[in-house]
């Protein structure tokens, strides 16, 4: 498998995350949630999916394999652990900054600290 860059990473947990509302997802749904253009969706769906990411089916509706799925979910995994610890260092964040700041962190991890993180769990 290629590399896997912060936008393949932001990409992967976006539509893990709406799949858990809806099963069918669609590139809509992603650009609104990622703030970013129908097109640039696309673009990015195309790259996943030659990652064996996700797949796209009729009508545009986004899935994501098996291999996609665990991987997104770890990260989920991640990004929780890191949030329950990150009180103890005293930050004045807001929620929203918290947020942000975590899901920067977790997707800019290399690999091996990410499942390094997944097996303490």
């Amino acid at each position: 498998m290629a590399e896997l860059r912060e936008a393949h990473l932001r990409y992967l947990l976006a539509i893990y995350e709406l799949g858990k509302s809806t099963p069918d997802v669609g590139t809509q749904a992603v650009a609104k949630a990622l703030n970013c253009s129908k097109a640039s969706v696309t673009k990015m769906m195309a790259t996943l999916m030659d990652m064996n990411l996700l797949v796209r089916e009729k009508y545009g509706k986004i899935y994501l394999t098996d291999t996609g799925f665990l991987l997104a979910k770890d990260m989920l995994q991640c990004i929780e652990l890191i949030r329950e610890r990150l009180p103890a260092m005293g930050f004045d964040l807001t929620e929203e900054e918290v947020r942000d700041f975590v899901r920067t962190m977790v997707v800019n991890l290399p690999e091996h600290c990410r499942r390094r993180l997944v097996g303490r769990m």
